[in-house]
């Protein structure tokens, strides 16, 4: 609305009627907001309804803000806005425009600035029970100056539980719980165990209230499990006795192999008469021997083909005995898991206990304790009555927006709000109540954060009930007044997305079927703008190493394949920047950065490495959505310069500072002036003891901070840091670019943060700001002209003309359920729900397995809604791609490429980015009078100084591998099988030796080799282990090239330096540096090496190349020799300097 209103349509204008309560389902784009924000003003015009008395509830803090933005830009334009335009306003959403109307409309700008608390209110849920707990802090049980808890907060909170928790272990002698500890972290691990203790602390209801669980719950475990109460090692005999376990099938088995005169019938046989012979405390012990005789691994009766000709009836036999093994094994498995839960749930139980002890006692609550208490106050009711009374608004109009995405406890408070909405003293007041709800059940994908989206639909079954009965008494409820049903109605016209990616997402829902998006019945079709659209669906990227662009020696960490994606993703947009993409959205335009969504599942490390690929590429974009604030650079050198200055004898940190950009030291300054000959000394007294100008200077510098630290807050030594005479901001922003102003002033605020928290001091909040992992949120809106990347989730509420799906391939199988827990079932239904560790898949049986198989089955649903609200946020055009995964040749079954590919029947077009695209739809004609990026929304025209944006701050020439230089194309001839794997294994182990040998003293290298081949190449035989043990142990004591490998030479030494314009960057396997000379080496462990010199191929003559011009330019007037080791044979070949002079053309920027 945005000021403006627009008349509503269809049922949008049923929506809003202010004497009806409305459930309303709104799929993608189909104007909510706008709904919402009529709906409020209808409410507002009519004369009984005061604005103290409506509630808006939202689902973020952007949302509550747009909301109220809109009515109150609409609300102040009513105010002076001639009687015409104002009458027509009002007709547009559907409210009376007579002379009253008119009149009313004009004052309620001013009612709601004089409504109490200055506005509407409109909040996220968790600020209203904020509000709520911060006006009956008594009645909530909360003590006085109770507040919300920080994220470090809460971390250095539970630290300190669990440390005051052992230390009153082992004082008190409690070894059943130190134990439990110490069994925990060995199993899964230190950080695992802090996961399960928090787990346990949120699992409130399981230890607090009637019917919680209190030590000893043994019995009460074993139930959980479906155990019998007093279940133990006995009731496993029990089962393999002749009475329990069918050994009348067994026998009939028994026979049948008997009957078969093969060794395997026979062996077979007699493993079961011996197991029939044993007494059922052995059958226990011998159980897995019954089962790997009768089935194979996969739990398939073996032999199944020769049992049918003897015996007709024995898959019957089988089937029964298998069932009775996988009751034994599952009974087995199941106690010991008890055995082991007992102590980990005993022990959570007591975590969670001191865990609201110390909440308590700090005054601090979480966001769940603000709903819970909310609920509570609200709910009990010898309180909420009272409540009520005394609260200074009374709610009669309530909206709630997102309701899909609305948890049980959430409900819970919107349910007391509403109570006696409809039944009770709220009927018989005279005065009209309502609720207005909206929602989308195919966009709910918040499970992550608690949510279920079936509570969505249980809610609306619960006030049409409530409506129904209230229209059955209406006449003795409401004293004359129409009691009206439950008005159910749905939007499915969309005012921003073009029919053909509309129709594109129809097809989807249908082909992938409506069920698994966890929809009850089929969806109504979507219906669009009738413009151009287009959706493509780009081939999946592999592993292939078949960009020569791509610098494979950045970012090793994650796959080729997404390195190779994000790369084509940077060219594909830099491609439509270039050469236009016509848009028709507004005005026939081409597209510009901000145009462009970049979407991806996951927040994972692709997203950052596109952002990377895209800045390269020159192209204007924004930092992913969301990162962790101690990950940017900017805010790591930062708190390098406060470690520094709490402890200035931390080596590693005071280097990081040097080589920083508040400090300015290259990695050779680093080098001359900080190595020293005993590594005893630290790094900060050696500094102090030179008497090099430059050093001193720097020492200077940091004698400054220094000083400031001792009696400076940390917030006012970052201030200074940044703006006094270290001028950190600007050096910061200088090297990293303008996006490194978001972090640092995070940074800041973090560090006011903590001094109004707690008493500030230099190590205080260093430990603090280390305890937590506060996350940075980019606001992401489409008035800047940046490309987006963000994840599906973090979309929400937004679109783009264009929008990108970028790891569609992702197989959604590789992640493990989360939260998985156990409901209880006792009689009456008081059980709770019990939270567990994470299980092995053994342990994952019975009602583990029922409960894994539910949280994956709600999951997967999942996966396909927010598949669907990543191709709704697309307006003009949808774009599908992915990588594969290292081992796949096509994506995953249950991806969102591998389902949406049948989609596209037409034939394949060739694509010079993708290899292959497929098509639906088109775009609308190019744009005339050039390629240049238009702005869709400016009134009038612009110069072209005025619109063109600044774009990234220049950076470096792009970095050139050496080892990137080219391919050689040659054929080989094939080697015989097996042939190439002994070979490359060779190399490598020799490539191994190559590199520990040369640290050691010359008499122990051999005995050094010896020893790491037994443990590496256990598998080989002696002769071959000492075979490479000499090979390597002759390179290293060659006279010419003993110096090499000295100690004093250095090993994975990473070179950078710029020639010709063209930054080139790699590492050295082997380093010698003199006063006169630079020796590199470098090790191929190529499977069929070069006999001579000629041989050598061409892209190993360019990398040396490389690698000579890089040392030449950091080490000038000095001779720098090569030689290339190729650790198979192993032979060493020295590269003539004239021979590599003819490959230094190859390193021109153009290449």
């Amino acid at each position: 609305m945005s000021g403006k209103v627009y008349p509503l349509k269809g049922n949008q204008a049923h929506a809003v009627d202010p004497e009806r309560t409305v459930w309303l389902s709104a799929s993608a784009g189909t104007g909510k907001t706008q709904v919402l924000s009529a709906r409020v003003l209808r409410l507002l015009l009519q004369p009984d309804v005061q604005p103290s008395e409506i509630l808006c509830l939202t689902f973020t803090k952007a949302g509550a803000a747009e909301m109220a933005v809109r009515v109150n830009e609409v609300l102040a334009g009513w105010v002076r806005m001639p009687d015409g335009d104002l009458a027509a306003d009002l007709k547009a959403i559907g409210a009376d425009y007579g002379p009253g109307a008119i009149e009313r409309a004009r004052t309620l700008f001013a009612s709601v600035l004089d409504c109490p608390g200055g506005g509407l209110r409109i909040d996220t849920i968790h600020a209203f029970a904020q509000w709520l707990l911060s006006a009956f802090p008594e009645e909530a049980g909360l003590t006085p100056g109770t507040r919300a808890m920080e994220d470090r907060e809460r971390s250095l909170l539970a630290r300190e539980v669990l440390a005051e928790m052992l230390v009153d272990a082992q004082e008190q002698g409690d070894e059943e719980t130190l134990n439990a500890l110490a069994d925990l972290s060995l199993k899964k691990g230190p950080d695992a165990v802090e996961a399960w203790l928090m787990t346990c602390a949120q699992a409130r209801e399981a230890w607090f209230g009637a019917g919680a669980w209190v030590p000893p719950f043994g019995d009460r475990l074993n139930q959980l499990l479906g155990l019998p109460a007093d279940a133990s090692e006995a009731d496993i005999a029990a089962l393999c006795a002749d009475d329990r376990f069918d050994t009348v099938s067994l026998r009939m088995c028994m026979t049948a192999q008997a009957g078969w005169k093969a060794k395997t019938g026979q062996d077979t046989a007699s493993a079961i008469g011996q197991w029939l012979a044993a007494s059922p405390h052995e059958r226990v012990e011998r159980l897995s021997d019954l089962q790997s005789a009768l089935f194979t691994q996969k739990g398939e009766p073996r032999s199944l083909k020769q049992m049918l000709g003897i015996d007709p009836a024995y898959p019957d036999y089988i089937a029964r005995v298998g069932e009775r093994i996988t009751e034994v094994a599952q009974f087995k498995a199941l106690l010991g898991l008890a055995k082991w839960l007992l102590p980990a749930l005993t022990l959570g139980r007591k975590f969670a206990l001191a865990w609201e002890d110390a909440k308590n006692r700090e005054g601090l609550i979480d966001f769940d304790d603000q709903i819970r208490r909310a609920s509570d106050l609200l709910n009990r009711s010898e309180l909420a009555d009272w409540i009520r009374y005394k609260l200074d608004r009374r709610f009669d109009h309530i909206l709630v927006d997102e309701a899909q995405d609305t948890n049980e406890a959430q409900w819970k408070i919107i349910d007391a709000l509403t109570g006696d909405f409809f039944a009770g003293q709220g009927q018989h007041d005279g005065k009209m109540r309502t609720l207005f709800v909206v929602g989308d059940y195919k966009q709910a994908i918040f499970r992550f954060q608690g949510t279920s989206p079936e509570n969505f639909a249980k809610a609306r079954e619960r006030v049409r009930k409530a409506l129904a009965g209230a229209v059955a008494n209406a006449q003795e409820a409401r004293g004359g007044a129409t009691a009206r049903e439950l008005l159910d109605l749905r939007l499915g016209q969309s005012f921003r997305t073009a029919q053909q990616v509309l129709t594109f997402v129809d097809e989807a829902i249908a082909a992938i079927g409506h069920g698994r998006f966890g929809l009850s019945q089929e969806p109504e079709k979507h219906f669009g703008d009738d413009r151009p659209g287009l959706v493509a669906l780009w081939q999946p990227v592999s592993s292939e190493a078949d960009d020569a662009g791509e610098d494979e020696s950045e970012q090793s960490w994650i796959s080729s394949a997404e390195r190779r994606m994000a790369g084509k993703i940077a060219r594909q947009v830099k491609a439509w920047l270039d050469h236009g993409f016509p848009l028709v959205k507004g005005r026939h335009r081409n597209a510009g950065p901000g145009d462009i969504m970049v979407l991806v599942r996951k927040r994972r490390d692709l997203a950052g490495l596109i952002v990377a690929r895209l800045y390269a590429a020159g192209v204007p974009v924004a930092g992913v959505d969301r990162l962790r604030l101690g990950a940017p650079l900017a805010v790591k050198d930062l708190m390098a310069a406060l470690r520094f200055a709490a402890q200035p004898l931390d080596d590693l940190n005071l280097a990081n500072l040097l080589v920083s950009p508040l400090i300015g030291w290259s990695q050779q300054d680093l080098l001359d002036h900080g190595w020293r000959e005993d590594g005893r000394v630290r790094l900060w007294a050696h500094l102090r003891a030179s008497s090099d100008p430059f050093v001193r200077a720097t020492l200077a510098q940091l004698g400054e901070l220094l000083a400031r630290a001792d009696y400076e807050p940390p917030q006012a030594l970052l201030h200074w840091i940044l703006v006094g005479s270290w001028q950190g901001r600007r050096k910061l922003v200088a090297r990293l670019g303008r996006e490194a102003n978001d972090p640092i002033d995070e940074l800041l605020n973090a560090a006011f943060a903590y001094a109004s928290a707690l008493t500030p001091s230099l190590q205080g909040f260093i430990q603090w700001f280390d305890a937590g992992e506060g996350e940075l949120k980019r606001e992401a809106g489409a008035s800047s002209d940046l490309v987006r990347v963000m994840t599906v989730h973090g979309s929400k509420g937004l679109q783009a003309p264009i929008v990108i799906l970028a790891d569609a391939a992702g197989n959604p199988d590789t992640s493990p359920p989360r939260g998985l827990e156990l409901e209880e079932i006792l009689p009456g239904g008081a059980g709770r729900s019990v939270p567990l560790p994470g299980l092995s898949g053994d342990e994952k049986v019975g009602r583990i397995a029922e409960a894994e198989a539910a949280v994956a089955a709600a999951e997967r649903e999942e996966h396909w809604r927010l598949l669907y609200v990543a191709m709704t946020r697309a307006e003009e055009a949808l774009f599908i791609g992915g990588a594969l995964g290292s081992r796949e040749d096509e994506p995953a079954p249950d991806s969102w490429h591998a389902q949406l590919r049948p989609i596209f029947t037409g034939e394949p077009i060739e694509d010079r980015v993708w290899g292959q695209r497929w098509e639906i739809g088109a775009l609308p004609p190019p744009v005339a009078g050039g390629s240049r990026a238009v702005s869709g929304e400016a009134p009038f025209a612009l110069p072209e100084w005025a619109v063109r944006p600044v774009g990234p701050e220049p950076r470096p020439p792009r970095p050139l591998a050496p080892s990137s230089l080219g391919e050689d194309t040659a054929p080989m001839p094939p080697m015989p099988p097996g042939t190439m794997e002994a070979a490359a294994r060779r190399g490598t182990l020799i490539h191994a030796l190559l590199e520990r040998l040369p640290e050691l003293e010359q008499d122990a290298r051999a005995a050094a080799a010896r020893q790491w081949l037994a443990r590496r190449a256990a598998d080989l035989d002696e002769g071959a282990c000492e075979e490479m043990a000499r090979a390597a142990l002759a390179v290293l004591d060659a006279p010419d090239w003993a110096e090499i490998f000295s100690p004093s030479a250095l090993a994975e030494v990473p070179l950078a330096a710029t020639v010709e314009g063209r930054v080139i960057a790699g590492t050295a396997d082997r380093l010698l540096v003199t006063a006169s000379r630079v020796m590199v080496v470098d090790f191929k462990t190529a499977a069929r090496p070069p006999r001579s010199l000629t041989q050598i191929p061409i892209a190993t003559l360019r990398q040396m190349a490389a690698y000579v011009a890089a040392l030449e330019a950091i080490y000038p007037g000095r001779e720098v020799e090569a030689a290339v080791l190729y650790t198979q044979t192993p032979e060493l070949f020295a590269l003539p300097a004239a021979l590599l002079a003819e490959h230094k053309a190859h390193l021109s920027p153009a290449q």
